[in-house]
């Protein structure tokens, strides 16, 4: 596979010749099996690199938001008992003031056109302790040789619906049979095919975009590219596509309403024709924003749905959204996916409740020291999800909302997920979430807050007007917070504790 960054390349050969440098460097600084190395890294080619050649030595990636404030670096260092951490330079900082001393710090050189493009001082001065530089162990003549050692999985830290983040933890596969079998789930979902040209639009530090890249660079250990995209901009996405003739990316509902809200002159100006597949998960897509992504790019959108813990589980294609808007797919096979109703058991098709799954192609996991809060999750061999849905009768998922998102009013359950998708469908709003805030005679009142493309006078009243239209009364918000901006992940993730503390 060939890796473009700005303006960088590397073939598969200097990229396997770098993996191996950097492998006797972490060997150097102690790292062996078992061992866990934190990765505060921007989406780059040295993240893959550090990657590949933390799994030579059978030791764990650890991957760090960069978005992550120190304190929630310290906790996740301390909670995985990093070996050492590597960061880019413009993140080093952090870093120096989350870890203890003891603690190797390996910091790399961020590209300068990438930190122009992630908004990124580059620092003045190297950081204020001891650490290794990354292009020392480049330049260096050490080159690792040994023989792999069985590939573990990255730790991902999740927080779940409450509490602290937790790691989620995997030994590598027991047999080349299993590692296989779950290699062919995952290029079923992800799209995987020989001589793919994929748009990274995703971070990294996320559990299911880095497994489908993984998966394209399993299957294209000679073809294939690899473009990074450093800050997902819709036009310049379009440009990318058309220039580069990619096939395949991995994409979050947010990215495709940025697409849909450039100008209809700006997106007939680019052939988007070279795209045969498209994935999304991450957060509900609104029906009309993926029914208008399918008119434009064509049958090629693709979804599934699962979490860090199960892996995907079900999938729907194109042609199954089209016949039934808004699943989240089909079960896929060696998966099981269940509705729990409120007294704990598993509840018959068309019983709203809580998702919970299994996949037999996934490794068993834990959390990273705190087995009874895995434990707490196991319902007759599945996992809660933390998501509410119903199955049809066919056997095809919908998801209502996060359950730490549902609002309850009045003892009324609300979804906020069918109130923002309605929201996103009315004219001049170019994000809109919906969420419960605390009331003296209710327990809880739904408010919505939305981001307008343009100015507009009086919007809260006319944005109530039209939901009126579209909703029954309980659904629509008791109030319509005007916001600059939305406190969203790269992922997509909308933080709504976040807005909450913003709007209290």
């Amino acid at each position: 596979m060939r890796f473009v960054s700005q303006d960088r390349s590397f073939e598969q050969s200097e990229f396997d010749d770098l993996t191996r440098r950097a492998a006797a460097g972490f060997a150097s600084i102690g790292v062996c099996d078992g061992d866990a190395v934190g990765l505060l890294m921007i989406n780059e080619i040295e993240f893959l690199i550090c990657g590949q050649a933390l799994a030579l030595l059978g030791a764990y990636s650890v991957p760090i938001g960069w978005h992550n404030t120190v304190d929630e670096i310290a906790y996740i260092a301390g909670d995985a008992d990093l070996k050492a951490v590597v960061s880019h330079d413009v993140l080093a900082p952090k870093a120096v003031q989350a870890l203890l001393p003891q603690v190797p710090l390996v910091v790399v050189d961020l590209p300068a056109p990438t930190a122009v493009a992630m908004r990124q001082d580059k620092p003045t001065d190297p950081p204020a302790r001891d650490w290794v530089d990354w292009s020392a162990w480049m330049d260096s003549d050490q080159i690792w040789a040994g023989e792999p050692r069985p590939a573990r999985p990255a730790i991902i830290y999740t927080s779940g619906t409450t509490g602290k983040p937790k790691g989620v933890t995997r030994e590598a596969h027991n047999s080349e049979e299993a590692r296989q079998a779950q290699a062919r789930l995952l290029a079923r979902v992800w799209g995987t095919e020989h001589g793919m040209r994929v748009l990274l639009t995703a971070p990294l530090y996320h559990s299911a975009p880095s497994a489908y890249v993984r998966s394209a660079m399993s299957a294209n250990p000679d073809a294939g590219e690899l473009h990074f995209m450093a800050r997902f901009d819709a036009e310049e996405a379009l440009r990318t596509i058309e220039e580069h003739r990619i096939t395949s990316m991995w994409m979050v509902p947010t990215m495709f309403i940025k697409l849909l809200q450039l100008p209809a002159r700006v997106r007939e100006r680019y052939d988007v024709s070279s795209v045969n597949y498209i994935v999304h998960s991450g957060a509900p897509c609104p029906v009309d924003v993926k029914l208008q992504m399918i008119d434009w790019f064509g049958p090629v959108i693709n979804e599934f749905y699962g979490s860090t813990e199960v892996g995907p589980v079900t999938y729907a294609g194109a042609q199954d959204y089209l016949a039934r808007p808004g699943t989240v797919g089909k079960v896929l096979e060696s998966c099981v996916v269940e509705i729990i109703g409120a007294d704990g058991k598993i509840a018959p098709p068309g019983t709203v409740g809580e998702i919970a799954a299994a996949n037999t192609t996934y490794a068993s996991f834990t959390y990273h020291q705190r087995q009874a809060e895995r434990d707490e999750l196991d319902i007759e061999g599945l996992i809660l999800c933390g998501d509410i849905g119903v199955m049809d009768a066919d056997g095809y998922l919908f998801m209502r909302d996060r359950k730490k998102d549902m609002v309850i009013s009045g003892g009324v359950n609300l979804y906020p997920a069918e109130i923002e998708d309605a929201l996103l469908q009315l004219p001049n709003i170019r994000d809109g979430a919906a969420f419960g805030m605390p009331d003296e005679v209710f327990g809880e009142k739904l408010v919505a807050a939305v981001c307008l493309i343009e100015p507009e006078p009086d919007a809260p009243a006319r944005i109530e007007r039209e939901l009126r239209q579209r909703l029954s009364p309980t659904k629509v918000p008791k109030q319509i917070f005007l916001l600059d901006d939305f406190p969203r992940s790269d992922a997509g993730k909308l933080s709504k504790h976040k807005l909450r503390t913003i709007l209290s």
